[in-house]
């Protein structure tokens, strides 16, 4: 773990590489400091399509710019660009 890093377990991306997910509509779920939410509160991301909870995004001033996926809640597909 990093000096001020959360881990979260689960699969790591790229928030670009994401879709198919909106925020939480809970907004306390997205609580930061600074530069987007910390990840500390919870899934903060659900799927577009049956708003079942699928992940965290951190994107804070003290944490990786990343989404970790909840591995029972996503099926992983990849495609070519």
């Amino acid at each position: 773990m990093r000096e001020f890093g959360i881990d979260v377990p689960g699969f790591t991306l790229h928030p670009d590489d994401v879709i198919g997910v909106n925020r939480h509509p809970d907004i306390m779920r997205s609580n930061g400091c600074c530069q987007g939410p910390s990840g500390t509160d919870g899934l903060n991301l659900v799927c577009m399509g049956c708003a079942v909870e699928v992940g965290t995004r951190q994107a804070d001033c003290y944490t990786d710019n990343q989404v970790i996926l909840e591995p029972r809640a996503v099926c992983l597909s990849f495609a070519d660009d």
